[in-house]
């Protein structure tokens, strides 16, 4: 009897279980929620698949249902464990009708989300600090723009709320902005004036949907929209190592912590590209600024995972007081965002110059003065580079910008491209401004420049008799006035690469690992990038006219820490550029001169190339006939010896650091560091 009874209290405790499991399923509430940025008025990324994601109860399936002209397109996906689910809906053509968007879980239609007037078109991402925050009211046009906003209603936006966070979210704040279409209501105080100016320029010439994603913050540094993974690579340690720093500073200007709210949560939003406006709070480490453009590049094109994906960024504009010449950090900093113009390892690429813009340069009152109001042509220049590079548009898209210098004499001539039908003086002046000049005494002066034809300008100075250096645009707020046919301004620039003046303070760093870059960007040659430079090749034989100066030589280290020595020699008519990282590794990248005859006939090519890949050097021979190679280290023993034919190559294995003291080819020596 008591074995029974046993039995009985186990089969009831089960029974007991099993009511209250069944009860506990009777009134889970089943949710599906979606992120806050899809919802009715959304724009979505054309010629892309269409990819949703979101929150749901465990083990159940999601349904997704779109809905475009008259056809429709479904699909379905299991919720994971975690409650996450992704999926991926076809790619769709431009839409300019609205489309509808359906999502619920099946069996369960209480838990469907309908959104409406979706369309389907080109979504961009802007992001940056304060002057990329001002909004449409904020602009000098602003009666108008918003006056006309409702003749735009394919264009749409979504608005990041402010989210500093210490570590990545999933989700943006949920006071962050729905899509919403940019009429007269909304526009004036919800957009970013240089965004719609750019979306609205955009769409006026393709007349497709353009959706814009804000996501910015007035007063933040670089550093703080860069994801915490890109600052654990090895060669950012140097950047990384200001984190704390940075902290006991403004623990609001910390790594990532914009990122980690306001970017990681949209970071799989297919993209057209991105327009970025951010910089002045970098101007105290200006010179480091192009080092962590292109970290931030690199990182979030490898997080939206599109390749590389458009990158339009804008030059600090005019400030503080009109001047020909000073030095200061602020135009450090523009230099710093031209010479990522020239990095080709950062694809895709174009840089908005606006130097003539601040209509308040000169205000009393700094955030006045910060911030001008003139932003009609930031947005309409930045969407003109995107129109020519990324929808094809023949046109001309920027200011111009300098191709080549030659010193002659006392005169220096300039030769411009992005000219147009001509260059000219900026409507209403009369005398050219904004060259300097200076000899071997690094003392700059004002200096006449004339414009003798559509592409050239020469300059000269009657108290500089014997120019090295001319430089245009360079001070804070430039008196200058080169443009084009289309009315835009030449780009600052500087043929010489002396020290800047500017003061810097030795920002302090917890990386106790010297920096060991010793790669070039770029090599430049009387302001011509040697063709098909190569930062692993380290020797380059250019065609040269003895008759003819020794061009000046350009160099921009990848290091911002990096030092550069040039040094000519006229007897062997070679260059020897010689890069010194921060640990005391060294690099010598050489340029030997071919003569070119009275005939302008250019002696015999170069008969050997070298590039480095990793830790292989690779030989090219280049000669029509046989050659022999010897290869020497620094101890003197020969570690390798073959005779190549012609075009032929070989891959010889080094292990990196060792000199290679000189390879005997033929006649030819060279000398140079295996990184």
């Amino acid at each position: 009897m008591k074995t029974d009874l046993n039995v009985l209290k186990v089969l009831l405790f089960i029974f007991i279980l099993m009511s209250i499991n069944q009860t506990v399923q009777a009134i889970t509430v089943r949710y599906l929620e979606l992120p806050v940025f899809f919802s009715s008025n959304m724009v979505l990324q054309r010629d892309v698949p269409l990819k949703f994601w979101g929150w749901a109860t465990p083990g159940d399936t999601v349904m997704i249902e779109f809905s475009s002209q008259n056809k429709k397109y479904q699909t379905k996906v299991g919720v994971d464990a975690d409650s996450t689910w992704t999926t991926c809906l076809p790619a769709q053509q431009v839409a300019i009708e609205p489309c509808e968007l359906r999502f619920s879980l099946q069996e369960y239609p209480e838990t469907l989300h309908i959104l409406k007037n979706v369309l389907v078109g080109d979504v961009w991402f802007a992001a940056g600090q304060s002057n990329m925050e001002k909004k449409v009211n904020h602009l000098l046009e602003a009666d108008q723009y918003i006056r006309e906003a409702n003749n735009y209603p394919l264009i749409r936006s979504f608005k990041t709320s402010y989210n500093a966070a210490t570590e990545p979210q999933e989700k943006v704040n949920k006071t962050s902005l729905p899509w919403f279409v940019c009429n007269s209501q909304f526009v004036g105080d919800n957009v970013s004036a240089v965004a719609y100016v750019f979306a609205r320029y955009i769409q006026e010439e393709t007349q497709i949907p353009i959706g814009i994603i804000q996501s910015y913050r007035g007063g933040t540094e670089i550093e703080t929209w860069i994801s915490p993974w890109k600052f654990t690579e090895p060669q950012y340690c140097k950047v990384a190592g200001r984190k704390d720093y940075l902290e006991e500073l403004d623990r609001l200007n910390s790594h990532s912590v914009n990122y980690n709210g306001q970017i990681n949560p949209l970071k799989g939003i297919p993209l057209k590209g991105f327009v970025w406006y951010q910089g002045e709070s970098n101007t105290k480490r200006a010179k480091e600024y192009r080092y962590m453009m292109k970290m931030l590049i690199e990182d979030w094109r490898s997080l939206w995972n599109q390749g590389d994906l458009p990158f339009y960024y804008v030059q600090m504009y005019n400030y503080s007081t009109p001047a020909f010449y000073d030095e200061y950090n602020w135009v450090d900093i523009r230099e710093q965002q031209e010479f990522l113009l020239y990095d080709k390892t950062v694809a895709n690429t174009g840089m908005a110059v606006i130097i003539d813009t601040n209509e308040e340069a000169t205000n009393p009152d700094a955030n006045v003065r910060a911030h001008p109001r003139n932003k009609k042509p930031v947005g309409e220049r930045l969407a003109r580079i995107a129109l020519k590079q990324t929808y094809g548009k023949k046109i001309l898209s920027e200011g111009p910008v300098i191709n080549q210098y030659k010193f002659k004499n006392d005169s220096v001539y300039l030769y411009f491209r992005n000219y147009g039908d001509g260059l000219k003086i900026k409507s209403g002046e009369t005398a050219l401004n904004g060259f300097i000049l200076s000899g071997i005494d690094k003392s700059f002066k004002s200096a006449k420049a004339e414009i003798i034809n559509d592409s050239t300008v020469v300059v000269t100075s009657s108290v500089v008799t014997k120019p090295v250096a001319v430089r245009y645009a360079w001070a804070r707020n430039p008196i200058c006035n080169l443009y084009n046919s289309a009315d835009m301004p030449a780009m600052p620039f500087r043929s010489d690469m002396w020290e800047s003046k500017a003061a810097y303070s030795q920002f302090k760093t917890s990386c106790n690992t010297p920096d060991d870059d010793v790669s070039l960007v770029s090599i430049r040659l009387n302001g011509v990038q040697i063709e098909n430079f190569n930062p692993n090749q380290f020797s380059y034989h250019v065609a040269f006219n003895a008759n003819n100066n020794f061009p000046v030589v350009n160099a921009i280290p990848n290091s911002p820490w990096a030092k550069l020595t040039i040094t000519e020699n006229h007897t062997t008519q070679e260059i020897i550029i010689t890069v010194t990282a921060e640990s005391g590794r060294k690099q010598v990248y050489e340029i030997n001169f071919q003569p070119v005859s009275s005939v302008g006939k250019a002696a015999e090519p170069d008969p050997f190339s070298f590039i480095q890949q990793n830790s292989s050097l690779i030989i090219q021979q280049n000669n029509a006939e046989k050659a022999d190679v010897k290869i020497f280290n620094t101890y003197g023993q020969c570690i390798f010896k073959d005779e190549l034919e012609q075009y032929e190559q070989r891959t010889l294995q080094a292990i990196p650091g060792i000199y290679l003291m000189s390879m005997l080819l033929g006649k030819h020596n060279r000398k140079f560091l295996m990184k």
